[in-house]
């Protein structure tokens, strides 16, 4: 699809409250006091299936963007991410809404969040449909025109668009949605216009109105014949919305439709009075950022830096996006900060395991592991067992045992540096590892996690090695990223009351992203313990100025299993979050 530049949703109020037209607009007439006028009898559609609200604003506002960009999904693939005006986004193709008709009671009201919709979804489907793509047809195919009628041929597309998108949404339940929002905004409009003079900016309220079957009066003579024209103009918009052609053929279709009756109507209307005289579109890309982006200054209500922070953040719990999360951890205005991705990119691993080892590391897991006594009643002989002496004279079963059973619930994170350096046999040495570590580790309470970053295009990317009982694996590449990987599997890391490791495993220092010393702090925070194993690194001084007594050396990757078995044994023995100098 061709580049959309980011919309600032108003999209059904048809006039800037700043403009000549919209200074008619009273302070206190808000899309509340629309929605309470014009849905006072009607129940709430999305109380059916929004079911997670908050009382708290930060929450909330993060729910309300969390479900309408499910809703969006429905609609297609390239409406976008839906945000609220100020998030750090904010980027080409995204759609912004304006937060100040949500703020002030929370939950959301059910109405509100139905009006709200309706604007997502009558958003959605003009990038569904490639709405911007249109205007570009239009302007290929019409010759030069005076700058006044550019305007009033500008106001016909841009309503004729909106009733296109809005016939294809009746289609489907999400035209109850785009109803109400319409109707909101069609009050609105109708209240800046009143009962004005004659002018093109009416002409085109009067024609959405009666296409959509609203109910109103003395509309005056003038308006006859051109309404007439813009009605066919309507149907045949909504017939081209019924074809297969695909989204660029339905768009020269209509492109051709708005030339041929602009040809049929300029004629009755070119000399009309027209109150906003801003154009609808521009076709230069810079022009046009520009444009919205002192709509947005005029318009949008804006959240504290705070709230927008903490939506971010909670977004990204179920967003394949957690640079919110790190950047909540490292300071909002840490430069050294890159993007971070959850990605399941892997492929099936095929690790030779040692099984010699993996009953080493199970007897380790078992000597070392927190004990939970069972006690065996009604026996025949052992230890007396004072609640059940009545028994000696009856049957002689008087005596109890007691056993001190392992837990074994561990909770350990392998995380692995998956970067270009790590390709060939040390990251099969890994796969190997992975493997013995895992089959040791597998059945009771235990929970063994395995992640591996790696760095694309400058992003890092995290991503599982372990998923339904299976090992996986990645082919290596990029930078290291180290600081952030760690900060990503602390913090994602169960919070439990098991005791809970994280084994970093890398052949080098950290060249890509945050600090390192961000990771162990929080990791000393959280009461987690953090072991950094370096492999065939010839620096090792620099490594040990980036993590300090967290790093244990070893000379190549043959010594990776064993080392890991003594860190193991080391560490559960002394239960500390640092560990001395590791001796292989």
């Amino acid at each position: 699809m061709p580049a959309r530049a980011t919309k600032f949703i108003n999209k059904y109020n048809m006039y800037d409250p700043k403009s000549e037209i919209g200074s008619n607009l009273s302070k206190d007439d808000t899309a509340d006091d629309f929605l309470d006028l014009i849905c006072s009898n009607q129940s709430s559609i999305s109380d059916y299936w929004r079911k997670n609200t908050s009382s708290i604003e930060a929450s909330e506002l993060a729910n309300i963007l969390r479900a309408l960009n499910k809703v969006a999904g429905y609609i297609g693939r390239n409406v976008g991410q839906i945000e609220w005006a100020g998030m750090s986004h904010n980027t080409s193709g995204h759609i912004i809404l304006d937060p100040g008709s949500m703020m002030g009671k929370y939950p959301v009201p059910p109405r509100k969040f139905d009006y709200l919709v309706g604007i997502v979804v009558h958003e959605a489907m003009h990038q569904t449909e490639w709405s911007n793509y249109l205007w570009k047809k239009v302007h290929e195919n019409i010759p030069e025109i005076k700058m006044s009628e550019k305007i009033i041929f500008h106001k016909i597309i841009n309503k004729g668009e909106d009733i296109y998108v809005d016939s294809i949404a009746e289609k489907s339940v999400l035209g109850l949605y785009t109803r109400i929002a319409r109707r909101v905004a069609m009050e609105q409009a109708s209240r800046i216009l009143g009962k004005g003079a004659i002018s093109v900016d009416a002409l085109v309220l009067h024609w959405w109105q009666i296409f959509f079957g609203e109910n109103i009066s003395n509309v005056n003579a003038s308006y006859k014949t051109p309404l007439n024209i813009l009605i066919d103009l309507g149907h045949g918009l909504k017939e081209i919305g019924g074809l297969t052609k695909g989204a660029t053929g339905r768009c020269e279709l209509r492109s051709q439709l708005y030339v041929d009756y602009w040809e049929k109507i300029k004629g009755l209307i070119s000399s009309w009075k027209v109150f906003d005289k801003t154009l609808c579109w521009y076709p230069e890309a810079a022009l046009q950022d520009k444009k919205i982006k002192q709509r947005v200054n005029r318009s949008q209500h804006h959240l504290s830096k705070a709230t927008i922070q903490n939506i971010e953040e909670r977004l990204a719990y179920n967003s394949s996006d957690i640079t919110p999360i790190i950047r909540s951890i490292v300071g909002p205005d840490n430069e050294d900060i890159v993007p971070t991705s959850r990605w399941d990119f892997n492929i099936p691993a095929h690790p030779v395991i040692d099984y010699k080892l993996v009953a080493r590391l199970k007897g380790i897991l078992q000597k070392y592991s927190d004990r939970r006594t069972i006690l065996t009643r009604g026996l025949t002989s052992g230890r007396v067992d004072r609640r059940k002496l009545y028994r000696a004279p009856i049957n002689g079963r008087c005596f109890l045992e007691k056993q001190k059973i392992p837990l074994l619930d561990w909770n350990i994170c392998l995380l692995v540096d998956a970067t270009g350096s790590m390709k060939g046999p040390k990251w099969r040495m890994v796969e190997n590892t992975l493997g013995t570590i895992h089959n040791a580790f597998s059945g009771f309470q235990n929970r063994l996690q395995a992640s591996a970053y790696f760095e694309v295009e400058g992003v890092c990317m995290i991503s599982n090695l372990i998923k339904e009982n299976r090992i996986l694996s990645l082919p290596p590449c990029g930078q290291t990223a180290s600081g952030q990987a760690i900060i990503a599997a602390a913090h994602f890391m169960p919070d439990d009351k098991r005791r809970r490791f994280i084994i970093h495993i890398t052949d080098g220092e950290s060249n890509f992203g945050c600090d390192v010393q961000f990771g162990i702090n929080l990791c000393r925070t959280m009461h987690i313990h953090l072991v950094t194993l370096g492999v065939a690194y010839k620096d090792r001084d620099a490594m040990r100025k980036q993590y300090g007594r967290t790093i244990q050396f070893i000379d190549h990757f043959g010594q990776l299993p064993s080392a890991v078995e003594k860190l193991l044994k080391w560490t559960l023995l002394k239960n500390k979050t640092h560990v001395a100098e590791l001796s292989v």
